[in-house]
């Protein structure tokens, strides 16, 4: 069963919907038996080091400070100036068209955070968020891991740089597909049948089917 989704992350300078942003990285994927195929990135850095870049947006000292505690190659990429960063108005409006050319659930890794910070701009710069495809990976990470403890997420690839947005990004789309998988292959190992004798009935070949569709139903439900 294949379902197509959209997997955020942001880079900030606060844990708040406020905060200033450095860069945002999106992927669209494809999802079929816990693989997870990129269809399209998105990624920008942003002009932050002064306040008129970001009017309106916040700074908070604790981000800061962890920001020194990172690796050299996420500092770089997330602060230093190459020349190519967008302002935040432009990097918005080529965001939302991205959206609009895909058009799938857009997952953030927090209710509060990648999602609802976008919102935040949007809304800045007279834009509208599609909330409706709002999904959160903490949630359903949660969920799953709380039905089913044994399951196994993916690691964080050795050749990617942790807290790079595209390559979080990148990475939450594995685990969002080992995720889906779990819910889609316990709701299979639900299925149960009395059959006297293992011979199928007309009857019990019936509830079969029925039970096969219900299953399909409810799987098209969890990954919609």
């Amino acid at each position: 069963m294949k379902t197509r989704q959209i997997i955020i992350d942001n880079e900030t300078l606060d844990i708040a919907p406020s905060a200033v942003l450095l860069t945002i990285g999106a992927v669209a994927v494809e999802i079929e038996n816990g693989k997870a195929t990129p269809l399209a990135r998105w990624y920008r850095r942003l002009q932050w080091d002064t306040g008129h870049r970001q009017p309106g947006r916040t700074v908070s000292q604790s981000t800061v400070d962890w920001w020194l505690e990172q690796s050299d190659e996420a500092f770089s990429e997330a602060f230093e100036d190459d020349g190519q960063r967008l302002p935040i108005w432009l990097a918005m409006h080529s965001l939302q068209t991205w959206l609009q050319l895909n058009p799938y659930p857009i997952w953030g890794n927090g209710s509060d955070f990648d999602n609802a910070q976008l919102q935040h701009a949007f809304t800045q710069h007279g834009l509208r968020w599609p909330f409706w495809r709002n999904r959160c990976l903490r949630s359903q990470r949660g969920l799953v891991l709380d039905l089913y403890p044994e399951t196994k997420l993916p690691e964080f690839p050795a050749d990617k740089i942790k807290h790079h947005a595209l390559h979080d990004a990148e990475h939450e789309a594995d685990v969002l597909a080992a995720l889906l998988r779990t819910l889609t292959l316990s709701s299979i190992a639900c299925i149960t049948l009395d059959i006297p004798g293992q011979q199928l009935s007309e009857p019990g070949m019936q509830a079969l089917i029925e039970s096969l569709r219900h299953v399909k139903n409810t799987t098209e439900g969890v990954l919609a």
